[in-house]
């Protein structure tokens, strides 16, 4: 009787993996005849391209730098799939910023893949504006939209430069000693002070004391499963749900606790405005005007509302708020402070553009950080006239870009290809991609896309006259804040905050990375692509092949992209600090 019932257990799992494995079959063929690097056969699928790309990067590498060396490798076109099943995901995967506005992000707006809802609603909450959809992710982003508004943003730039004036403090001490340190963790730190002043007009002094809300978010991001995970082997850990959940509640407390002193505040402030006769007091902060913005549509046709005390908030729009603030820290923890390091690298590397932004600083800012400071806060809009350090910032996001948007198919979607013009259908479960990395170093917009060349966003510098991206095709070739409707609501914030912080900084520190235990400043040989970089002709690509040479370097660079809730300087970028001479 046992033999037997072992015998239909066995025939049972038997049966399973039969249906599954011919269910994947069927699935893999349905990509015939559409674009795709080669399947060697239906079962594998590119799999053996997946174990190729995790053996030849560095490991915890971005896995958005994958499409680029496919692409290049098997000459695909610009809208192409790949398929990671049953391990991963297929993806189709676009190069052509024309085919991601027009059918996955303006043209029409995907719904958000699950793919990265699971993973941000897992790293901010289920209520974070990124993966929220349909009324709710407008209801959200509308109480949101006047704190980031140009005119909003511009008016705290006071704020952004008196946490620049204490982050500098900070780096000429480092400068002073000459010491070993992680640049990405103070600018960390800077950007989460500001982010504290504009969201909650909190002062978190991140930048000399371990803040609680800084601390247990940037735990949080380390505790995130890597993206450069294919096989389920690869991140195995039982704990990482729990430690999760822990973190998750001792952040939601101190976001909770700060927000219930931001209304005790805010009321207060009213109350003596009120009591003195001078009306309101204008705030500025995200949150203030959110809570404004509240109060006026939950006021119409009805009673007035206002929040006066902890009580008087919602419990779902406390939750908006909480999940949102964690969204504004992981913004300015991904993009601004990873875009500053890099453009510190790049500016360091690349002595002739240091030159030119200097020259733009000294015609339009004193010479001094003192007097430079009071002038960025007597005239803010000063800054708009730095057209070429917004093209240094803008062409450290091309080269490093945080990250993409990832979408999910809908029934009987397609995309055609621009170049080829081929009609390509989205498979059910497809996951389209536009991925900057890969639409950055589209050489019809960015000729010479792994070169630094701040001179190709301004029209009258740029040395591609004929690249098309100062064409109608080129209008969304930079994504480095997405397109569309779902766009970045910091992009402002992010934009402002470069700038100020070069300006005031740029002139005054130079930054050489250094690796412990390495030279400062390595270098390795200029290459086209990441393709060429690794293919078996060079030296470092068949040691790595081969496995006698360790991959630690991409596109030339010694310092990557690894995932750290977005693309962040691997390391933590570090290495030393030294005066410029004027």
């Amino acid at each position: 009787m046992m033999w037997k019932t072992i015998a239909g257990f066995v025939t049972l799992i038997a049966a399973f993996v039969a249906y599954y494995v011919d269910d994947l079959v069927r699935k893999r063929r349905q990509l015939d005849g559409l674009p795709q690097p080669p399947m060697k056969n239906k079962l594998i699928g590119h799999l053996q391209i997946a174990d190729e790309v995790t053996k030849l990067y560095p490991k915890g590498i971005h896995a958005h730098v994958w499409p680029d060396y496919i692409r290049t490798k098997y000459n695909l076109p610009e809208v192409f799939y790949v398929d990671w099943r049953p391990f991963g995901s297929l993806y189709m995967n676009i190069a052509d910023p024309v085919v991601a506005s027009q059918y996955v992000t303006t043209g029409q707006s995907l719904p958000k893949s699950p793919l990265v809802g699971g993973f941000l609603e897992k790293l901010l909450g289920k209520n974070n504006m990124v993966t929220l959809e349909g009324a709710r992710w407008k209801s959200v982003r509308s109480i949101f939209n006047p704190g980031f508004s140009p005119t909003n943003i511009m008016s705290l730039a006071d704020v952004i430069v008196d946490a620049s004036l204490a982050y500098c403090e900070l780096i000429r001490e480092k400068a002073q000693t000459g010491e070993l340190f992680e640049l990405e963790d103070y600018l960390t730190k800077l950007t989460i002070d500001v982010i504290g002043r504009v969201v909650l007009d909190t002062d978190m002094s991140a930048l000399r004391k371990p803040h609680p809300i800084s601390k247990l978010f940037r735990e949080r991001v380390r505790l995130m499963p890597p993206s450069d995970a294919v096989f389920p082997w690869q991140a195995v850990d039982f704990l990482r749900p729990l430690k999760l959940f822990i973190n998750g509640r001792k952040l939601n407390r101190e976001i909770s606790k700060e927000l219930d002193d931001k209304i005790y505040r805010r009321a207060k402030e009213i109350a003596d405005e009120q009591e003195k006769g001078t009306g309101v007091p204008k705030k500025r902060s995200v949150v203030d005007l959110a809570l404004a913005a509240y109060e006026k549509e939950a006021s119409v046709g009805g009673s007035e509302v206002r929040i006066t005390t902890s009580q008087d908030l919602p419990r779902a729009l406390r939750e908006d708020i909480i999940d949102s603030v964690k969204t504004f820290i992981f913004a300015g923890h991904d993009t601004t402070s990873s875009t500053l390091c890099w453009a510190n690298y790049l500016l360091q590397r690349h002595p002739e553009v240091y030159a030119k932004l200097k020259a733009e600083l000294d015609t339009f800012l004193p010479g001094k950080l003192a007097e430079t400071a009071a002038k960025i806060k007597a005239e803010p809009y000063i800054v708009n006239k730095l057209e070429y350090t917004t093209a240094v910032l803008r062409e450290a996001l091309r080269i490093f870009p945080p990250a993409s948007t990832i979408r999910y198919a809908v029934p009987n979607g397609y995309v055609v290809d621009s170049q080829t013009k081929a009609k390509v259908p989205m498979l059910p479960d497809a996951h389209p991609w536009s991925v900057a990395h890969l639409i950055h170093r589209n050489t019809r917009f960015f000729p010479q896309p792994l070169e630094f060349i701040p001179e190709r966003f301004t029209p009258a510098q740029t040395p591609f006259p004929d690249a098309e991206l100062f064409t109608e095709a080129g209008r969304d070739a930079f994504r480095a804040f997405e397109k569309g409707p779902r766009n970045c609501i910091g992009q402002e914030l992010a934009m402002l905050e470069g700038k100020i912080i070069l300006a005031l900084t740029a002139r005054e520190f130079d930054f050489v990375v250094e690796y412990p235990g390495e030279a400062p400043d390595v270098r390795y040989p200029a290459v086209e692509s990441a393709a060429r970089e690794l293919d078996e002709a060079t030296e470092y690509g068949r040691g790595v092949r081969n496995g006698t040479i360790k991959p630690d370097h991409v596109e030339g660079h010694r310092v990557w992209p690894s995932l750290l809730g977005a693309a962040k300087p691997n390391g933590g970028c570090p290495g030393r600090i030294y005066f410029r001479t004027q």
